[in-house]
């Protein structure tokens, strides 16, 4: 069985805007990805919002910007070893108690809910804040 692996957002920031610090190390994991087996690395799909948000603003755009989304989406979803899970009703209403027990901002709880769910125990990602949670960080 594959050990699986969850994909922070900041991963997917830093490789599409070419991050001159992380940018190397996250092209490093993308390509991981790219020749990685289905189901071995996952992310959610509050990963493609939050990275539409992120880089709309860096791009001075708004998200009525249908060709900048398309990139950002086509990106992501283009990765054949990235498995993107959907949120569910559990997921929220299980976040609110992981943000009270590990500290955390409802985006990173929502993100952790799916992890317990899906069985991942590790998570690439630079956010120490995932540090306070049972998940090993790797980056």
């Amino acid at each position: 069985m594959v050990e699986r692996k969850y994909i922070d957002v900041n991963v997917f920031v830093y490789w599409l805007v070419r991050h001159p610090e992380y940018g190397e190390r996250s092209r490093e994991w993308i390509r991981r990805i790219e020749n990685g087996s289905r189901g071995e690395y996952i992310t959610s799909a509050l990963t493609l919002h939050e990275l539409a948000v992120v880089l709309s603003g860096l791009a001075a755009a708004t998200l009525k910007d249908p060709e900048l989304i398309w990139a950002i989406v086509n990106a992501v979803t283009a990765l054949p070893g990235l498995e993107i899970v959907p949120l569910e009703k559990s997921d929220h209403l299980k976040a609110v108690k992981l943000m009270k027990e590990y500290r955390l901002d409802y985006e990173d709880s929502l993100h952790l809910a799916v992890m317990l769910r899906m069985r991942v125990e590790k998570i690439v990602s630079n956010d120490t804040d995932f540090d306070r949670t049972p998940l090993k960080r790797i980056f």
